[in-house]
């Protein structure tokens, strides 16, 4: 290439080097999506809940009553929230040695309980007002 095609070369090369070569400011990254929110009906406070149907302790599993059965560390809090319609009870039948008993009283629709177990063991409980039908579901404590 001769040297004056060269130096009329060379304008046009730079014009074509800056159309579209700049880069745009680079934005910051999108803030983290928030945490997903808890499950339908889990009880505030609670590491793990309990649902409380008519005639049936169900646990997050889906296991129901008898086979029912939650574990937890020791220090963390179970909660149970009543979804059915009629009066229940959460009351301990047998709890480990040193370990508090528990009972609820009655509570209904929408209404939630809390323990926050200390001793590590195997927690039992039923339904006082519908002993025959709800009973025996467990908590063990690590």
């Amino acid at each position: 290439m001769r040297r004056r095609e060269f130096l009329t070369a060379v304008p046009a090369m730079l014009a074509l080097a800056s159309c579209g070569d700049s880069e745009a400011p680079t934005a910051a990254p999108p803030p983290p999506p928030p945490p997903p929110p808890p499950p339908p009906g889990a009880v505030p406070g609670a590491n793990v809940t309990v649902m409380i149907e008519d005639n049936a302790f169900v646990d997050p599993d889906g296991r129901r009553n008898t086979e029912a059965e939650v574990a937890i560390r020791s220090g963390e809090t179970v909660g149970w929230r009543h979804v059915g319609a009629n009066p229940h009870t959460v009351t301990s039948t047998d709890v480990p040695s040193g370990a508090r008993a528990f009972d609820s009283g009655t509570i209904s629709n929408d209404d939630t309980f809390t323990v926050t177990p200390t001793v590590q063991g195997t927690y039992t409980y039923h339904c006082a007002t519908h002993p025959s039908i709800m009973l025996d579901a467990r908590i063990i404590v690590t």
